[in-house]
């Protein structure tokens, strides 16, 4: 677990907060989900905050995508699925953020929802979707 911290310099990767200095509040996390087939190696576990780690689930990000690729390891799910459910899970999140800002936040706040494939660690959606709320996102 110390090799863990030290290599992420002491930061969570899901929300970008430093770790505790001890073990207590924080979880090995296998960045491939083992449950979409990925190892239990190495290069496949970072440390998390508990409650990222429960956040994260076993949601796939772009970092899984690229390990996956780099490490020849197959995916084992249906990915137009999961997409689906990243979108439904962005636009929730679109119309919450955006409840008191009114309808032309919100219309852009839903377009960058929907045009999300892959969950990237929570901070970074909610970025992307206040971004586009404040129209200085990609159009």
């Amino acid at each position: 677990m110390t090799e863990l911290v030290e290599l992420q310099r002491w930061c969570c990767p899901w929300c970008g907060d430093d770790l505790p200095g001890s073990p207590r509040g924080t979880a090995i996390d296998h960045i491939i989900p083992r449950v979409y087939g990925g190892p239990h190696r190495r290069w496949n576990l970072q440390l998390l905050h508990q409650e990222c780690n429960s956040a994260k689930g076993k949601m796939i990000t772009a970092e899984a995508l690229e390990l996956a690729d780099a490490h020849g390891v197959r995916i084992s799910m249906d990915v137009e699925q999961y997409r689906d459910g990243v979108r439904r899970r962005a636009a929730k999140y679109a119309v919450r953020a955006t409840r008191q800002l009114g309808a032309e936040a919100r219309d852009r706040a839903l377009a960058a929802a929907r045009s999300l494939t892959v969950f990237f660690p929570e901070g970074s959606v909610h970025a992307v979707i206040r971004a586009a709320a404040e129209g200085t996102g990609p159009r």
